[in-house]
């Protein structure tokens, strides 16, 4: 018995010394695509459309973005042809006048014409309905003690009864964006709260530790913005940072997959019609 299990620990460290070898894998490019990203919200505001040129998983530019196209938008009878932006920071973005504002329950369909074709296409189309969203009742701050220590932006709000309803939860440190790039926003569906009140559900935290630390100040200013997003538009943020997620395991995760689009012709992105509503608080200690 004892000679058996010598062998197998033989082997078995054989198969693992095995096992280190290094692989390369080559890791060829693919067909250059469109990459649109777009909103339409009931806020009046320039809103945009941006729209760039996909690149391979490790260029290490910028993606490349598009000019001189005619990018329209549309509801019902009315129809406007957004403006090229000529800031050198703003390359690629295509803007609607600043008194531009979304109206609940509209369906927007949104037009491209790109200068040259992009795979074999010149004319790609989406469209998105603008939701309606609750008020937010109101937001508050708690302080807990647990591991590093951490702070819980909690939200208060009526859930509409009898929809199902899709929220996006954005959160601002007074004018600072924080859950940006898209795959830190909050995304939720309604099927725990349908028709019910939002008693402090947890929507984003401040971390005290070190590596991961975002401290919050007493005085500081916090603002949310609750966004009622179409299920479509909620699908493509979920596939969007399950796929980009740094905790994903490839060991119990499938293999990746293309992330869902509205954008016509092979195009990649999205463009998201959504209403919004605001709540702000100072933290107290």
């Amino acid at each position: 018995m004892k000679k058996t299990g010598l062998i197998i620990i033989i082997a078995i460290s054989i198969i693992l010394n095995g096992c280190t070898e290094r692989i390369e894998i080559e890791l060829d490019s693919t067909y250059t695509r469109l990459v649109v990203e777009g909103h339409i919200t009931n806020e009046t505001k320039a809103h945009w459309v941006r729209l760039t040129k996909s690149v391979d998983y490790y260029h290490n530019t910028p993606a490349p973005t598009i000019s001189d196209a005619i990018v329209t938008i549309s509801v019902e009878d009315t129809t406007i042809i957004l403006t090229e932006s000529d800031h050198i920071d703003s390359a690629g973005y295509y803007k609607t006048t600043p008194d531009y504002t979304g109206v609940i329950g509209g369906t927007y369909s949104l037009e491209i014409e790109l200068p040259e074709e992009i795979d074999g296409e010149k004319n790609f189309s989406a469209s998105s309905e603008l939701n309606p969203v609750a008020p937010i009742d109101s937001i508050r701050i708690e302080y807990f003690e647990e591991w590093y220590g951490y702070w819980e932006v909690q939200l208060f709000a009526w859930d509409p009864v009898e929809t199902e309803d899709y929220y996006t939860f954005n959160v601002y440190r007074y004018d600072t964006l924080l859950t940006y790039p898209i795959n830190e926003i909050t995304i939720s569906d309604d099927s725990y709260f349908n028709g019910n009140f939002i008693n402090g559900a947890s929507i984003y935290y401040f971390v005290t530790d070190d590596e991961y630390g975002e401290y919050l100040y007493p005085g500081d200013s916090i603002t949310v913005q609750m966004s009622g997003i179409t299920q479509e538009y909620y699908n493509f943020l979920y596939e969007f940072q399950d796929e980009t997620s740094e905790f994903r395991n490839p060991l119990f995760n499938g293999p990746p997959a293309n992330i869902s689009t509205n954008i016509s012709n092979g195009a990649i992105g999205f463009f998201a019609a959504y209403s919004v509503s605001y709540a702000s608080t100072v933290y107290q200690e």
